[in-house]
């Protein structure tokens, strides 16, 4: 909760960790859940750290406090330059990077292909990838699904929100590099002094093949005599034009198509791993979805897709640098620290969620259930393609579920671990699958 502070005295610098940078960059990359419990513990609702490629960083674990953060105006946080400084996209066109008017207009110019008349004519699209993915899968025999996750992930952004055709056979493959690219240790190492080159070459090498590919694709695109009845995001930037009239480069188009795929296909696969990780171990709740997948009720496969990312967050938090010298939750915050909160803490905390480590999508049915919960971020910077993403993860898991029953492979629920932005299942969550019949 936000301290009083006395009109005379300036507020206090926050609690935190003493040490190297190293030593708490360390602490922080290798076990970053257990870490900040414990810091946590001893220090309160907000620690302050120091944490490579972060910096001078402040930690935010109250739901409140949170809240005051992502309402913050632009001229006090910055989620952009957050992002920038953390290793987002290296461009000045990224929508990931950039902030006030720039990111204003580059909304706007994607809104169009995550509006929902947009995405609910896409449903059909979606069930016939995860339909086909499905059924590949090995009967009755233990598998990790996240890899299949990606692969739904994977073909749903390339051909439905990207808008390349299934003849692009390249693409997937670089993307697929270029996000094994995005490792913690090279998030890490790459703001230690003398590491940087060493946890970058691997990722500089696979953007740019990445970026070769799309180059020659968006040339191949901007030719096609049907694009103005196009509604993927590829069409949408190959139409648009600039405040002089001029059409977008194309630099700029593949630096937009690499944020949507960097953004969406990681954590849209993590999401719908964790769902069937999480249904395996509790048969009540996967009876109760396997009927509503057989019933086409959309309301509760939703509330089960919202559940599943507050029991298992796949994006555990978020940041914002602080323009100026401020304070929030009573405290000096100097300006260029970087504010991250702690959205699983929140979405973990039994004070917000009643016995939160209990699945129960019947939560999220009531009116105002997700005013505490921080899946999609909050405020201006909320993920664009919130709405989408629901949608996805409720149409395949209804694909899934009407084909498969799906049981544990082990006693134990798998651990997370982190992946850049993504917590995902450290075992790639591993299941058996059980063949229902035809649908």
């Amino acid at each position: 909760m936000t301290a009083a502070t006395t009109p005379h005295r300036p507020p206090p610098a926050p609690p935190g960790p003493r040490g190297p940078l190293a030593w708490q960059t360390a602490r922080y990359w290798v076990a970053p859940r257990s870490t900040l419990r414990r810091w946590r513990r001893r220090h309160g609702e907000v620690v302050a750290a120091r944490v490579a490629p972060m910096g001078r960083a402040l930690f935010l674990f109250d739901p409140d406090d949170i809240r005051t953060l992502v309402r913050a105006g632009q001229d006090e946080f910055l989620a952009g330059a957050a992002n920038a400084r953390l290793g987002g996209p290296s461009s000045e066109h990224s929508l990931l990077v950039v902030d006030g008017p720039q990111h204003a207009e580059h909304r706007a110019l994607l809104t169009p292909v995550f509006h929902g008349r947009a995405v609910r004519g896409q449903e059909e699209r979606i069930a016939a990838i995860a339909a086909r993915e499905v059924e590949r899968w090995p009967d009755d025999r233990v598998f990790p699904v996240l890899g299949s996750c990606r692969t739904v992930a994977l073909e749903v952004i390339l051909r439905v929100v990207l808008g390349f055709d299934e003849d692009d056979h390249a693409i997937g493959p670089a993307m697929t590099t270029l996000t094994a690219s995005e490792s913690v240790w090279e998030m890490a190492v790459g703001g230690l002094p003398g590491l940087r080159r060493a946890g970058t070459r691997r990722r500089e090498a696979a953007l740019t093949r990445a970026q070769e590919l799309l180059s020659d694709r968006i040339s191949a695109h901007r030719g096609d005599p049907r694009l103005h009845e196009r509604h993927d995001a590829l069409a949408l930037l190959l139409c648009a034009r600039d405040r002089d009239g001029a059409p977008l480069p194309d630099r700029a188009v593949s630096d937009q198509l690499l944020t949507l795929l960097v953004a969406g296909y990681e954590t849209s696969a993590a999401a719908l791993a964790w769902t069937l990780e999480r249904l395996a171990r509790d048969p009540e709740v996967h009876r109760r979805a396997t009927r509503a997948a057989d019933g086409d009720d959309r309301a509760w496969l939703t509330a089960l897709v919202r559940e599943s990312l507050r029991v298992r967050t796949v994006v555990p938090d978020l940041s914002r640098m602080a323009v100026r010298d401020t304070q929030l939750a009573g405290f000096r915050v100097p300006a260029g620290t970087i504010v991250t909160p702690c959205l699983d803490s929140v979405h973990e905390s039994p004070a917000v969620f009643p016995d939160p480590q209990r699945m129960c999508p019947e939560r999220f049915r009531e009116r105002g259930s997700t005013t505490d919960w921080f899946a999609f971020g909050g405020g201006i910077r909320r993920c664009l393609g919130a709405a989408f993403a629901e949608t996805e993860l409720r149409v395949s898991l209804q694909e899934i579920l009407r084909r498969r029953t799906v049981t544990a492979a082990g006693r134990r629920g798998e651990r997370r671990v982190r992946r850049h932005i993504t917590a995902e299942p450290a075992r790639a969550a591993r299941i058996r699958a059980h063949r229902r019949g035809p649908v």
